[in-house]
């Protein structure tokens, strides 16, 4: 039986990534505003309110689960930034009914991992000049 078995999954996750994964805290969290992201969307997508707003308060690390939401946001939002050149147009096609959607808007699907990689795959679409 492997020695890891036993070990928190926070902890292998550190071991195996080589700390490549970004983990947030209560006071690292808030700063996704900055990628354009309301707090009512981070509530959403990474944990309620006064639990994120407690994490953000006691400065205290998001759970393992809390940790994806957020990832996931950054990782759809950066490849927005990367297919569009720029934030603004990222946001404004995250926030617009999107047609290879089926009308869903991309922001909408962004609480699920299996939502942010139907976005994903739109935006790779685009970005290879396949518009739905």
């Amino acid at each position: 039986m492997s020695t890891t078995a036993n070990m928190p999954i926070r902890k292998r996750l550190e071991i195996a990534s080589h700390g490549r994964i970004k983990t947030y805290d209560g006071a690292t969290v808030s700063k996704l505003t900055e990628l354009g992201f309301s707090m009512d969307e981070l509530y959403r997508f990474i944990a309620p309110r006064r639990t994120l707003a407690r994490r953000i308060a006691n400065g205290e690390p998001l759970t393992i689960t809390e940790n994806d939401g957020a990832l996931r946001v950054v990782r759809v939002m950066e490849l927005a930034e990367q297919v569009f050149g720029e934030r603004d147009t990222a946001q404004r096609w995250l926030r617009k009914p999107n047609r290879g959607l089926d009308g869903i808007v991309p922001l909408d699907l962004l609480e699920s991992e299996s939502g942010a990689v139907l976005v994903e795959q739109a935006l790779h679409q685009i970005d290879h000049g396949i518009y739905v």
